[in-house]
């Protein structure tokens, strides 16, 4: 015959399990970048871009710790490992008298745009 202790204190967590439970994240990031060509601004993302920390959060649910048993993180091989697109140009200010090569804007409008480029992405 089994012994029974403290029947009438049984411990909050008797009767229930505990999971593991995996949810997924995507991330992605666009960075704007200043460069001569394409190429150019792919390098200087990969040299100063990227994941520098994920921090996971943790807590409790009902008094029961929920916490990270593991993780990983993996580029998205589905996708191109690079889509680079052209959203603007530095152009010289022009008026309808002059271009002044010391003054300057970011042009968004293709049309304006001095240097072509082939199709990005």
């Amino acid at each position: 015959m089994k012994t029974e202790y403290n029947k009438d204190d049984i411990h909050k967590d008797i009767g229930k399990s505990k999971y593991r439970v995996r949810q997924q994240y995507v991330s992605w990031v666009e960075y704007d970048v200043v460069a001569n060509s394409k190429e150019e601004a792919q390098e200087a993302v990969l040299e100063q871009g990227g994941i520098e920390r994920i921090q996971y959060r943790e807590g409790f649910h009902n008094g029961n710790e929920v916490e990270v048993y593991a993780q990983d993180w993996n580029t998205d091989y589905s996708a191109e490992l690079y889509e680079t697109n052209k959203i603007a140009e530095c152009i010289p200010y022009e008026d309808s008298d002059s271009i002044d090569y010391g003054d300057y804007n970011w042009s968004t409008d293709d049309y304006e745009w001095k240097n072509a480029e082939e199709e990005t992405a």
